[in-house]
């Protein structure tokens, strides 16, 4: 017997009736399932009537047979004996697993979305304490958050082996056939056309949501296009467009006022994404798609697969799942990131913890000291804007890669190969018991620049050297006329010690040394600012060999 129930957790909805959050994600998630499962019958379990007749009606409203599923009111044990696996659509599975009869009577999986949430870190690391077998599992979207997984086990278990449940690499999908739709040469002209962008000139999109503390800083992009402007002398033109939503009203002053600060030859535009002009986005008018995130709240990343599919090349971060979906020098490239090494993120979570900090302050304050390597991102940006056959190249392998790999049509066939495998496990082998009593989730245990340590491409370390920019003062002196470029000061060092440190690196000292000039009770305000200064651009990372 191989049968499904999916554990149903009705969508949170915003004034206007509207799916919102991580819910988005689990609704289309659900759609494709219902599109491209090859089980006859599968069961929806939850805990009121109401919300399976609405489950159903959402597999009528796209075209699916409702006949095919079946109630599972929560709860009832004889109905649950039918099934081999319960599928609950996010990571919350400790209490499912708390209240199963029997260890073996069936499979429990989750599915991990975004993990930098003290609830969801904390619910991922307690879940050891309940009783995980090899047939239960939580799906990661990408092998950097199976390592953040796997990273809240070992910290929270305090040595104890880790849990025998699977943590398999499925990533999210897309409809690739409706992205491909988007692009042709009547589009193209048509958004090339509204903003005033001639054949000669590049677009380069920036496209979701605008957020300088939770989603991606714009400096390493505005900088990167910038020089690479002054260095075309009159060539054809770079256009900037960030096409998206601003997560808070003042955040359009603050990149408006950063973009006029720092482009004053490159051209740059602000498109929010309900402008009535570009119903299908900007896909079809772009050249380029760069997505430079630096923040923990992403775990896997939709809108570079979605530009992948309408064949354009892309320059994103080495960063969490990015890395897994873009093939460096092949579909695009990858820039390289930096952040603080493990322990020194302790005092963002006890901030957090003790209600000091909100969860957006949480994420601003780890974000702050994550840097895009600026240099490359300007180096890679040329290399596209100055040979279009590679853009075109890049473009046409990115667009079979995720047609072969991120359309729905092949994710929701994995998943069902996971459940069938588990079902297997579940059959041959004997169940057994926690690892461990407690789990221990403290400022310790939470640390983000441990927990997430798998998402930079480098850690800072103390053979490292931080190397000054050429009237680094002045640059820095020009940075922090702008809100977004300090705005979590709490985490660094005073604005007064800044010249000091600058000096201290102006010797060429290791990280290791600069921090011997400083009390032992500064010294992850050193190692924060330090990645700081190089986000800031002011300074590079020079990795010991």
């Amino acid at each position: 017997m191989n049968s499904v129930a999916i554990d149903y957790i009705p969508p949170n909805r915003d004034e206007d009736g509207r799916t919102i959050g991580i819910d988005v994600a689990v609704r289309t998630l659900l759609d494709a399932y219902f599109r491209y499962s090859q089980t006859d019958l599968f069961y929806c379990r939850t805990s009121e009537r109401e919300d399976y007749d609405r489950f159903r009606e959402r597999m009528i409203e796209i075209g699916t047979d409702p006949e095919r599923c079946r109630f599972l009111p929560a709860g009832d044990s004889a109905g649950l004996a039918q099934i081999s696996t319960l599928f609950r659509p996010d990571p919350n599975i400790n209490r499912a697993l708390a209240t199963r009869a029997e260890p073996n009577a069936y499979g429990i999986c989750g599915l991990s979305h975004t993990m930098s949430s003290m609830q969801v870190m904390g619910t991922l690391a307690t879940a050891i304490a309940e009783p995980l077998q090899p047939w239960d599992a939580i799906v990661c979207p990408s092998n950097a958050i199976r390592s953040v997984v796997e990273a809240l086990w070992e910290s929270a278990g305090q040595g104890a082996p880790p849990p025998p449940a699977q943590l398999p690499v499925i990533p999210l999908g897309i409809d690739t056939q409706h992205f491909a739709s988007l692009v042709d040469e009547e589009k193209r002209a048509a958004q090339r056309n509204l903003l005033g962008v001639s054949d000669d000139d590049t677009v380069v999109l920036a496209y979701g949501r605008l957020s300088y503390h939770n989603k991606s800083h714009p400096l390493p992009f505005l900088l990167a296009a910038e020089a690479l402007t002054k260095k075309r002398k009159g060539k054809g033109k770079i256009h900037l467009v960030f096409f998206g939503y601003f997560t808070a009203d003042s955040f359009r002053e603050d990149y408006a006022k950063a973009a006029d600060s720092i482009c004053e030859t490159a051209h740059v535009t602000f498109i929010e994404n309900h402008d009535a002009r570009f119903p299908d986005a900007l896909w079809a008018g772009a050249d380029i798609f760069v997505s430079l995130v630096d923040n923990i709240q992403e775990s896997f990343g939709l809108t570079p697969i979605e530009a992948m599919a309408c064949g354009l090349p892309v320059l994103v971060t080495d960063w969490d799942g990015y890395r897994d979906t873009v093939r460096d020098g092949v579909d695009g490239f990858l820039v390289p990131t930096l952040a603080p090494p493990s322990g020194s993120g302790q005092e963002l979570v006890r901030r957090y913890l003790a209600g000091e900090d909100v969860y957006g302050e949480y994420l601003a304050g780890t974000s702050q000291s994550v840097a895009v390597d600026v240099e490359a991102t300007a180096a890679h940006l040329e290399r596209l804007v100055e040979t279009p056959a590679l853009r075109r190249e890049m473009g046409a392998a990115a667009q079979a890669r995720v047609r072969a790999i991120y359309d729905w049509k092949s994710i929701i066939p994995a998943y069902e190969d996971l459940w069938r495998e588990l079902n297997e496990v579940r059959e041959r082998e004997a169940r057994v018991g926690p690892r461990v009593k407690h789990a221990i989730t403290g400022p310790t245990e939470l640390d983000p620049y441990a927990v997430f340590r798998s998402f930079p491409t480098h850690v800072l370390r103390e053979l490292d050297r931080i190397e000054v920019a050429d009237q680094a003062a002045r640059l820095l002196a020009q940075r922090l006329q702008h809100r977004m470029n300090m705005f979590a000061p709490v985490h660094l060092i005073e604005p007064a010690e800044l010249p000091r440190l600058l000096t201290i690196l102006n010797r060429n000292r290791t990280v290791g040394e600069a921090l011997a000039e400083w009390p032992d009770a500064k010294r992850n305000h050193v190692l924060r600012t330090l990645v700081w200064l190089v986000k800031m651009g002011v300074a590079r990372h020079r990795p010991a060999l």
